[in-house]
């Protein structure tokens, strides 16, 4: 099995607002595909309508329903470091999972970066599964189990740490908008 894989992580800088990033992989962790998004500000209203949901909506509705719909590979399986992303399975057929663990560490490694933080998700409804030594939250309507993703990390080659690409993520969004490193 030929296992593709997309890491979408999105940011949040308080005077600029969101920024989202996708990274698809192959099975060997090589990029195959990248894209970004321009950031994202939700209108004053959005804020007051959506209320605590309002990372959910940003991130998940439109921020990941907008990168996964402008990319031409359909990953196997879309990882996120963020569990706002997971209400993408709101307005898209792709399974996706948020790799638990990771967001201290994510963050520890954006430490010149203090300003940016990873939206977290108010409302979704989730389950955890473990594979291999992985934990995963998945919407709890999620097709996706342990066999199935047993199957898909097994298709990885055994170097490929799941959290390394968020990092290249992260870097690419920081070159990307260089406005996002200020403070």
């Amino acid at each position: 099995m030929t296992a593709t894989l997309g890491f979408l992580s999105v940011l949040h800088h308080a005077d600029h607002g969101y920024f989202g990033g996708y990274l698809i992989v192959n099975r060997a962790a090589r990029p195959l595909e990248f894209h970004c998004t321009m950031p994202v500000k939700p209108s004053r209203a959005q804020e007051l309508l959506y209320g605590p949901t309002v990372d959910d909506f940003v991130c998940g509705e439109q921020i990941a329903k907008a990168l996964t719909g402008k990319a031409k590979l359909k990953p196997d399986l879309v990882l996120t470091d963020s569990s706002a992303v997971l209400a993408m399975a709101m307005v898209s057929d792709l399974p996706v999972a948020q790799l638990e663990g990771i967001a201290a560490q994510t963050q520890g490694e954006r430490a010149t970066c203090e300003h940016l933080r990873l939206p977290q998700s108010a409302a979704a409804a989730l389950r955890r599964i473990t594979a291999q030594e992985y934990r995963f939250a998945i919407p709890e309507d999620s097709p996706m189990d342990v066999p199935r993703m047993e199957e898909l990390l097994s298709g990885l080659a055994s170097n490929f740490e799941l959290s390394e690409p968020f990092y290249r993520v992260s870097e690419a969004l920081l070159e990307a908008h260089p406005v996002a490193k200020a403070a």
